[in-house]
């Protein structure tokens, strides 16, 4: 092999030749399109795979990302900008080297509640697994907001955005092979919006044999997926703000892209509420690709098939909550509104246990232990439960490490850990004040334990004390801070009061 394709690989895929480029023994290819440009006629509809090309494509650069607004975790994770296009349908690949040898396939899905982030940020480098693990790395673009997940009969029939993540996974169990990946042990990864999406994919026969395994971190399974009558009163009252006269929705597939944006924003305004995490977009019940209630049918072992690992950090909602002033400024009144709704007419009870749970019970910090069981760490467990219960290994885990800058251990906060690329997050506001060596140390145990996953389905390696299975009898649950080690029942579901439903 000469020095040129050492430095600059070619890679045939099925649509043609790729190059890319060799940097410290990791090759990267970007901007590699895996369906066709979802723009013109195309807007609105599911994805189709790739158009071929003759010679030689570059694959040197990201291409762009969805058409998005801000996200609403800037003052935690930081802020970035990037060119947008709908012509996004895009995934970066890193391999230690296209020579066939069949490593393991880890594909990231990112968060950014399924209207903004992209696979192509530095964040989401895949550069630290390939070289410390020997993996295939893989992160994806996917459309977002009313482009992705839009649902009103005759304009979109819903979860496009899920549907170009399936044919991602289509594109890389048919590709993998010639990157040096093994078609047949594929793990996605996933957090938030990503590893929402990974439990609906989980239920979906269309997603059979697609993957191996599946890490979901913080997936929102407490918002439950919305009905098709639902969603399709939301799309309406969406064509609204765009300006879409009733009867002409079909206009919004000629609407400029700030226009839809805008009319996004308006209608995220609309469903704003006190303590709310209302979504404006995000994956339909809609009888063809997602049948029923996600978290039933996984607490029922619909996920069986698949090898799980899980968790959420302590205290999710401290990043949405530490910018909303109506929560910051919360009495206990207030607070106890809440739980009436969520816990029903015995709520007293269940207020007095999450106060008992604080040394410091104030009432913003109970409401926020409340709603991060609710949207992230019962639906998370449940699926734990439905696994064991199946008879398949599930491994919890829970992130303690508090933020110096005050975001407590909040939603996203253990993202730059599994990933292992502090630099990457130097003007990141979550880890401000950070301890390098405690960062250093928690990191390695977690990326480690995400890499041994992907390799043989158990998170087990020698920089981590022993990380049993998750069962109804101990629930083990790996706590990752300062100290790090198992503990049972860490939710305290054995001895809190039945959690009323989600």
């Amino acid at each position: 092999m000469n020095d040129a394709s050492q430095t600059m690989p070619e890679v045939a895929t099925r649509a043609g030749v790729l190059r890319g480029r060799s940097a410290n023994g990791i090759a990267v290819f970007r901007g590699v399109p895996y369906a066709a440009p979802p723009v013109d006629a195309l807007r609105f509809q599911p994805p189709q795979p790739p158009l071929a090309w003759d010679g030689v494509r570059d694959a040197l650069e990201d291409g762009p990302i969805a058409p998005q607004g801000r996200s609403r975790l800037a003052h935690v994770m930081g802020d970035f900008e990037r060119p947008q296009d709908e012509d996004c349908l895009t995934l970066t690949l890193w391999t230690p080297g296209t020579d066939m040898r069949g490593r393991p396939v880890m594909v990231w899905l990112h968060g950014g509640a399924y209207s903004s982030g992209a696979g192509s940020l530095p964040w989401y480098a895949g550069d630290r697994f390939a070289a410390h693990g020997d993996v295939v790395f893989v992160s994806v673009n996917y459309r977002l907001g009313a482009l992705g997940f839009l649902y009103l009969p005759g304009v979109s029939e819903g979860n496009l955005g899920l549907l170009d993540q399936l044919q991602a996974l289509r594109w890389i169990h048919d590709n993998i092979a010639a990157f040096g990946g093994d078609p047949g042990n594929i793990t996605v990864v996933g957090q938030s919006a990503g590893g929402g999406s990974i439990a609906a994919m989980m239920t979906m026969p269309a997603a059979k044999g697609l993957f191996r395994r599946a890490i979901l971190q913080s997936p929102g399974m407490g918002r439950p997926s919305r009905s098709a009558s639902e969603a399709a009163e939301l799309g309406a009252r969406y064509a609204r703000f765009a300006g879409v006269e009733p009867g002409d929705e079909a206009a919004l597939k000629r609407l400029p892209v700030p226009r839809l944006l805008a009319a996004q924003g308006e209608l995220a305004r609309s469903l704003q509420g006190f303590a709310t995490l209302s979504l404006p977009f995000s994956p339909v019940r809609d009888g063809r690709c997602i049948e029923g209630n996600i978290v039933e049918r996984l607490q029922a072992g619909s996920g069986a098939h698949v090898d799980v690992m899980v968790g959420t950090t302590r205290e999710e909602m401290a990043a949405f909550h530490c910018v909303d002033k109506a929560v910051i400024e919360a009495g206990e009144a207030a607070v106890k509104q809440v739980f009436e709704r969520l816990c029903g007419p015995d709520y007293p009870r269940y207020y007095d246990e999450f106060r008992r749970m604080r040394a410091v019970p104030d009432a913003p910090a109970v409401l926020g232990d409340l709603t991060s069981d609710q949207v992230f760490r019962m639906g998370s467990l449940r699926l734990a439960e439905g696994q064991a219960t199946a008879g398949r290994p599930a491994y919890v885990y829970q992130f303690d490490w508090q933020s110096p800058a005050g975001f407590k251990a909040c939603h996203c906060l253990d993202i730059p850990f599994v990933f292992n690329n502090r630099e990457n997050w130097r003007d990141s506001p979550m880890l401000q004040g950070a301890d390098e060596a405690e960062f250093q140390g928690i990191s390695h145990a977690m990326h480690n334990a995400w890499i041994a996953f992907a390799r043989h389905g158990d998170p087990n390696h020698p920089g981590l004390p022993r990380w049993a299975p998750y069962e109804t009898t101990y629930r083990t649950t790996m706590r990752f801070d300062t100290v790090i080690g198992p503990v049972n029942d860490l939710a305290g579901l054995s001895y809190r009061l039945p959690w009323p439903g989600l």
